[in-house]
């Protein structure tokens, strides 16, 4: 018997197939249902006028030239002053070319305005940009109470190490916070604390160049104090929320603007504790300008950083650490361009307590030594906790912390020099 050929064996196959005729009918009915699908739908142009709809109006005819003008000029008259001997220059107009004369003053320097004379015999002050007329007096009135010239100002050009300052150092009191957290009061007046340790320890290492007395009357600042005594800078710390009553805002505001500066440092130490929230709160209704806020120092700019940390008394490299080895940037907020407001938040205040003197290496005591008169002055409640409650105070730190407050001060001292040399003649 002949075996079937292989063709007609697949066939049979796939004619016995059920998938077969399955694929064949589902291929049949997608192709239907694309096959019938409007892609692009027909065009049908609308019922009116082409032309009217969807084509540009054609241009207008252009408008008739005016009608040529009618010659209205009257014959010009000659008109002549009455004296003939002042000078006169000729004027031809260009219709009859008759002269229209016209007499030409005689100007001397007799004649010209008295209050343009005086503008050109006085010397030319140039007044730095940013800086308004107003705000220059009232620094330069504001320097006496840091006790530095202008010839100390031109000596020293802007370097505190050469600078010769003695002025007063007031630690602001304010409604509603604890500003006597990290000083020691006795009779309501400072004889000790952090404050005076840091002022006793930049006298000795200025080597008399500048000389910081602590006021022991805490400054009110809602009082008419601040603005009559006019301190370089008010020295702000405290480590819990707190709220400026209405004048205290305003006299800071008015302190500022006449030269004044807020050092501010937080005794709690770290971004977002109670003071540091408070205090950003309450000096920005000192300054509610929209573009001013708190802006970091960074340590190689030229403009503040470098100021600061490497042409003060000492060169820094890098941000100290303070009370609990919290080592944040420090910031500033200006008005006309200078720092008005610089704020620490590290707690240098609390490190400023160790009783260290240049080339110790290790504390001295906790009390001062009272035959020296000495106001330095060691915590006892830092010393004894400060591997649990107060880490990082411990020589080598608060040592630098003590150097960064050296720099500080100088430059709080030197800030405005610069434009006081370009205003002066």
């Amino acid at each position: 018997m002949a075996e079937p050929s292989p063709t007609k064996h697949w066939m049979e196959k796939i004619s016995r197939s059920g998938y077969f005729f399955g694929a064949v009918l589902l291929h049949l009915i997608v192709f239907i249902l694309v096959a019938t699908w409007v892609v692009f739908p027909e065009f049908h142009p609308p019922a009116t006028d082409f032309s009217l709809h969807y084509l540009p109006p054609p241009p207008s005819p252009p408008s008739p030239p005016p009608p040529p003008p009618t010659d209205t000029t009257q014959p010009s008259v000659a008109i002549s002053t009455p004296t003939p001997s002042t000078p006169v220059s000729p004027i031809v107009t260009p219709g009859e070319g008759q002269p229209f004369k016209l007499p030409v003053p005689k100007i001397t320097s007799e004649t010209a305005p008295v209050d343009v004379q005086q503008k050109m015999t006085q010397p030319v002050v140039s007044k730095p940009p940013g800086l308004s007329e107003k705000r220059l007096i009232s620094i330069l009135n504001f320097l006496k109470h840091s006790g530095r010239t202008l010839e100390d100002i031109r000596g020293s050009d802007g370097d505190p190490r050469r600078i010769n300052a003695k002025f007063p150092v007031f630690v602001a009191s304010y409604a509603d916070g604890d500003w006597g957290c990290n000083v020691h009061m006795k009779d309501g007046k400072i004889d000790a604390g952090s404050l005076p340790d840091l002022i006793a320890k930049v006298n000795e290492w200025s080597h008399g160049h500048i000389t910081g007395e602590v006021t022991p009357t805490p400054l009110d600042i809602g009082g008419h104090d601040l603005l009559d005594k006019q301190p370089p800078f008010i020295f702000f710390t405290g480590h819990k929320d707190f709220v400026l009553t209405d004048q205290e805002i305003q006299n800071l505001r008015d302190y500022l603007q006449i030269g004044g500066a807020i050092w501010g440092d937080n005794a709690e130490a770290g971004r977002g504790s109670r003071f540091d929230v408070a205090f950003r709160r309450e000096m920005k209704r000192v300054v509610p300008d929209l573009d001013k806020n708190f802006e970091p120092v960074d340590v190689n700019d030229k403009s503040i950083g470098e100021k600061i940390f490497e042409h003060g008394w000492y060169s820094i490299s890098k941000i100290p650490q303070g009370m609990n080895y919290y080592a944040e940037p420090l910031e500033h907020l200006d008005i006309d361009g200078e720092v008005a407001i610089l704020y620490t938040p590290n707690d240098y205040s609390d490190m400023f307590f160790m009783r260290i003197l240049p080339g110790d290496t290790e504390m001295l005591g906790v009390w001062p030594d009272l035959k020296s008169k000495s106001p330095l002055f060691t915590s006892p409640t830092f010393l004894y906790n400060r591997d649990v409650f107060f880490r990082n105070f411990k020589l080598p730190n608060c040592l630098s912390c003590d150097q960064l407050g050296m720099n500080v001060i100088g430059y709080l001292l030197v800030r405005f020099d610069k434009d006081l040399l370009l205003a002066t003649p």
